[in-house]
């Protein structure tokens, strides 16, 4: 990667890691977020997989994409 031109902007490198994830399009309002979270989260439950990290929220496109283009991901690691 290049090295960053704003001194607040760093770059680090993490150890890879698995994670459950739920891809979903629209709009990353709480309602969304929150419906597909739940998904996830029950699907888990359902399979009797441990959940032992907090979700992380990815979201990949400029807010001038239309929502049902925009892809969204909740991701939740295998640890």
């Amino acid at each position: 990667l290049p090295s960053p031109t704003n001194e607040l902007i760093t770059i680090r490198s993490e150890s890879s890691r698995d994670f459950f994830t739920i891809q979903f399009s629209g709009s990353n309002s709480d309602k969304n977020i929150k419906e597909n979270r739940n998904i996830l989260i029950n699907y888990l439950k359902k399979n009797h997989i441990p959940i032992n990290s907090k979700p992380k929220y990815a979201f990949y496109n400029p807010p001038w994409t239309l929502p049902f283009l925009r892809r969204n991901e909740i991701l939740i690691a295998k640890d």
